[in-house]
């Protein structure tokens, strides 16, 4: 048993009382501000061979937005019925701007 109970009941509660002040005081953050620099165009082409989807989606798509202003590398993939290419943003360029001129050269397409 302790001989002094009084100071180990002041300790305990200092020790309370700064565990809950450092708690409420430490900045808490739940998610994390991030922004995505990639834009993907995924386009379904049911019962076509990987090949035919590369040719006849994946390259015309690739090739209308490699050079548009803002897009920094572009990459696809291509599988049975489906086809996807993704855009990386450069840094610093606007992310709608460069969105709304990909949709409009998958619409022209």
């Amino acid at each position: 048993m302790a001989r002094n109970p009084v100071a180990s009941n002041l300790l305990m509660i200092v020790l309370i009382v700064g565990g809950l002040f450092s708690a409420v005081s430490i900045k808490k953050e739940v998610f994390p501000d991030f922004a995505l620099d990639y834009i993907t165009v995924s386009v379904s082409y049911p019962g076509a061979s990987p090949e035919e989807v590369e040719r006849g989606i994946v390259q015309v798509i690739e090739e209308n937005l490699r050079g548009l202003e803002g897009v920094k590398e572009v990459t696809a993939s291509a599988r049975e019925g489906w086809g996807s290419v993704t855009a990386e943003l450069m840094e610093g360029a606007e992310r709608q701007e460069v969105y709304q001129d990909i949709q409009q050269e998958v619409y022209r397409i």
